[in-house]
């Protein structure tokens, strides 16, 4: 494989990262947004707060943030091979 086509290869990669990166964003935005609506006391009374879907988007977030973070690291290593 020459190194025109590593390069192109790599360059592949880094936008298919790229796009799961804007995805994994929007989740963790969304989740992130969801939580905080389920917690808003200002709308709903303590005693009605629905604290156990609050927490089940949590762990989504959670989830989502962990993916984020290695396809960051991923990204960074990419763009350091292309430099």
């Amino acid at each position: 494989m020459s190194l025109h086509e590593q390069r192109m290869m790599l360059r592949g990669q880094l936008e298919e990262a790229k796009a799961k990166q804007r995805s994994l964003r929007l989740r963790v935005e969304g989740n992130a947004q969801g939580v905080c609506r389920l917690l808003n006391t200002t709308l709903t009374a303590a005693d009605d707060l629905r604290v156990d879907l609050a927490a089940a988007q949590m762990d989504e977030l959670q989830e989502a943030w962990a993916e984020l973070t290695v396809i960051n690291s991923q990204i960074d290593r990419l763009e350091k091979e292309l430099a």
